[in-house]
Order: structure tokens, then C-alpha cells, then sequence
């Protein structure tokens, strides 16, 4: 059984170990030619039990049949990380959790090389850059949007995926009106970090690849006619409507995956990684089971589907076998299906991918989150991570209002939330 230590802050990890921190791949690592283990910690639990990650050690093996690799998954992946990163033991090869501050990358991981020698090869580089120095690449780049069974909407009537929150709300009342035994929207309140979803969609809403970098300095980001506003009341809204499962606290995910395949959920807010995992539950039905984009029109009047990156694939600074768990790393983002095998954008920006054409057919563009300036880094994580406004369980705060679980008001909420970023805006901002 694993044994979890005391889970502590990055912040002070970051101090405890400064002096453990490494400045390059050393040459000297016993894979150079010779026999190696790493072990490679991430989030894919359902490919042990399928048997995928095995065909993928088969794959890296033909290529390097001297380095052995140890697979560890985690249904929690996030927590659990997060938690063994207190100490050195997280493998040699990791997936980075968002939570980790990007000042303190040098502590955790092993410098890759050169921001802009990596920017111009992979997308999603700069938020796993500090400093000019890139330490993790994305395992893929993820569209997000939703998830939707277009025959539930078909049914009911709906000929086309509406693209403003209004007729959003309107197609969900006549799903629910033609047939009340089916969900016209799942949340995946229980699942607590499916929730995070709702937030990752705010570029798009935005109509601006710098939403992120804007927010960070905004103390009002969460005041009426913001994005963050414009996506939290559609999920108030769906919720107040009745428009959502019977019961939020007891979805399952899996479950949930199964019933949208089968025909009794109409639409989910996820990234396009779960359309795969949805279509497999029912392969009969996968044609009718597609990726949309969130139903806003930015002020420029276009749609938008925003692509971000999912993990970053890291080396851990503390590895003995760095050269080995390098040469996986570089396999990993360049070589294999990753990014294909799981519904995604691959990293690699020549990578000829026609996952975005029927979206761009539609007249969808396609933006991406620019990396934040120079300097600032850290400044979008520091005000998240100090706010906790949108950690996910203001979502379920805000379903529970809704529902009639609590007597707070969408507006009290909200309130709550602007002040508290624009606290954590003003803190930092000053420093």
C-alpha cells in the first residue's frame, strides 16, 4: 500500500527543498547505453485495465529496449501528486498538476531546455514555462466546449446547436419537455474536479487570447458582464430550471459516460477528451455523439472554441535516471498517439490534424490562451490559488443555490467571489 506523507503547500516545499535543485540533465545517469528503470506517474487509470499502456511500452521499447518503464495511476490524479510531491518519490516522469506555482518549477522538475526553442515546435508551451525555461511539455492540447448527444436534441426538435445562452436554455426546456425521463444536462457535481470544466471555457467566451493574462490583474472579473459571470449563470440557470440531473450528489462519471452514449443525457461541458471515452461506452451510437462549442458568441460576434493545454509532461528534478526518463519524455510528446488515442489536438503543431474541421466547417475559430508576460508567470496562479474562487466547489455552491439546497442568491455569490479575487488582484499586484 502506498504511504501518503503530510500534504504541504508548494510554497513551502519549494523552500525545503531549494537546495536539492538541478540545472541540467546530467550525462553521467546510468541509461546512457545501459539497462534503466523509470517509473511514469499519471492519470490513465483506464488504460491499465485495457491494456493500451502496455502497447505503449511495447512501442517505446522497439526503440529503447534497455530502458524499462513502470507504469502508476491514480484515479485522483491531481490530489495524489500534489500529496507525494511533498517528498522526491513521484516518479521520474510525471504529469504537472495545474496547482503547482510556475516559480517553483525549478524545485519539482528538470529544465528542458529554451522557451522559445520549444514554442516553436509545441503549442501550449508557456504555461509550463518559467523564466525563458520550458519544464514540461503538454501531453496534448484539448478543445473545449461540450460534449453532446445531438439525437436527444434532434428529437426534441432542436435542428442546430444553439449559440447563445439563451437559446442554450431554450433547447435544454424542450429536451426536458419531450422527454422528461432524459437529462438535458449532466453537471458531474460529485465528481468535484469535473466541475473545473466549466471554467476552462472562458477564452472562448472571451473572444480573447488574453483572457487569463487579463483576469489576473481584473478585480472585477467575476462582476456582471464578464465571462466568468456570462458561464456561471448558465450553470445557475440550467440548475434553477430543473435542467440538471435529479440528484447532483450522487453522479458518477462513469456512469454519466454511459448514459450520454445510451441516449439519456443531451450534453456535458467537458474538453474534447471525453468524446472518445463516451462514444466507446456505445460504439452503435458514437456517429451521433460529437464535440461543440460552448454556446456563447463572444462581442466580436464570432464563436469560439478555445485550445489549452491538458498535463504538462515533466522529468523529476530528483530522478536517478534522467537521461532515460528524458528519452521517454521526448518519445512520449513527439512519437506516440497520445493526443489521437484520447480524443485530442497533439502538441506538435505540424502534426496535421483534422480534429478541429468540422468546427472550423461551421465558421468556429479556433483561439489559444497566450502565454502570460514576462515576469508574471505566476501572477494568474497566485491570485487563483489565493482567491479560491473558482476552485470547484463554488460550483457546486452555486448548483446548491439553484437547487434550493442553500438561500444564497446567484448575486451573493458572485459578489462573494468578485471581492474575493479582487482582494487576491490587489495583494498580488503590489508585489
Amino acid at each position: 500500500m502506498r504511504e501518503w506523507k503530510k500534504l504541504l503547500s508548494f510554497a513551502s516545499i519549494a523552500l525545503l527543498l531549494g537546495a536539492c535543485g538541478s540545472t541540467g540533465i546530467s550525462n553521467s545517469d546510468s541509461s546512457g547505453g545501459e539497462k534503466a528503470t523509470i517509473t511514469f506517474v499519471n492519470n490513465k487509470t483506464d488504460w491499465e485495465g485495457n491494456g493500451k499502456w502496455d502497447e505503449y511500452i511495447a512501442e517505446f521499447n522497439e526503440q529503447y529496449p534497455d530502458i524499462e518503464v513502470l507504469i502508476e495511476t491514480s484515479t485522483d490524479y491531481a490530489g495524489d501528486i500534489k500529496t507525494r510531491m511533498n517528498s522526491e518519490e513521484y516518479g521520474d516522469v510525471f504529469m504537472l498538476p495545474s496547482t503547482v506555482n510556475p516559480k517553483d518549477y525549478s524545485y519539482f522538475m528538470e529544465p528542458l531546455g529554451d522557451q522559445s526553442e520549444f514554442e516553436d515546435k509545441f503549442f501550449g508551451i508557456g504555461k509550463n514555462s518559467y523564466d525563458n525555461v520550458t519544464y514540461a511539455v503538454p501531453v496534448m492540447m484539448n478543445p473545449y466546449g461540450m460534449i453532446v448527444n445531438n439525437t436527444v436534441f434532434e428529437d426534441a426538435g432542436v435542428a442546430e446547436i444553439p449559440t447563445t445562452p439563451e437559446d442554450f436554455i431554450n433547447a435544454l426546456k424542450q429536451i426536458k419537455e419531450a422527454n422528461p425521463d432524459v437529462t438535458p444536462l449532466n453537471t458531474n457535481y460529485a465528481s468535484n474536479w469535473a466541475m473545473g470544466s466549466w471554467d476552462l471555457v472562458g477564452t472562448s467566451v472571451a473572444g480573447n487570447e488574453d483572457f487569463i493574462n487579463d483576469i489576473s490583474e481584473d478585480p472585477d472579473a467575476f462582476s456582471e458582464g464578464e465571462p466568468l459571470y456570462t458561464i456561471y449563470n448558465i450553470l445557475y440557470t440550467t440548475a434553477a430550471e430543473g435542467l440538471i440531473e435529479n440528484d447532483p450528489s450522487t453522479t458518477d462519471f462513469e456512469q454519466t459516460k454511459q448514459d450520454m452514449a445510451d441516449g439519456k443525457i443531451g450534453v456535458m461541458v467537458f474538453g474534447s477528451w471525453a468524446l472518445p471515452q463516451v462514444q466507446e461506452k456505445n460504439p452503435d451510437n458514437a456517429d451521433n455523439i460529437s464535440f461543440e462549442a460552448f454556446p456563447v458568441t463572444a462581442p466580436d460576434g464570432n464563436q469560439y472554441v478555445n485550445i489549452g493545454p491538458e498535463y504538462g509532461l515533466a522529468v523529476n528534478v530528483h530522478s536517478k535516471e534522467k537521461e532515460a526518463a528524458r528519452k521517454f519524455l521526448d518519445w512520449f510528446v513527439n512519437d506516440s498517439n497520445f493526443a489521437e488515442d484520447n480524443g485530442a489536438l497533439p502538441t506538435l503543431k505540424d502534426s496535421g490534424s483534422e480534429l478541429l474541421k468540422p468546427l472550423e466547417e461551421k465558421g468556429i475559430k479556433i483561439i489559444e490562451q497566450a502565454p502570460a508576460p514576462e515576469g508574471k508567470e505566476s501572477l494568474y496562479t497566485d491570485v487563483k490559488n489565493e482567491s479560491e474562487a473558482m476552485a470547484e466547489r463554488e460550483k457546486q455552491r452555486i448548483i446548491d443555490a439553484a437547487i434550493g439546497n442553500t438561500t444564497e442568491k446567484f448575486e451573493e455569490i458572485m459578489g462573494d467571489l468578485n471581492r474575493r479575487w479582487g482582494e487576491a488582484v490587489e495583494k498580488f499586484s503590489s508585489q
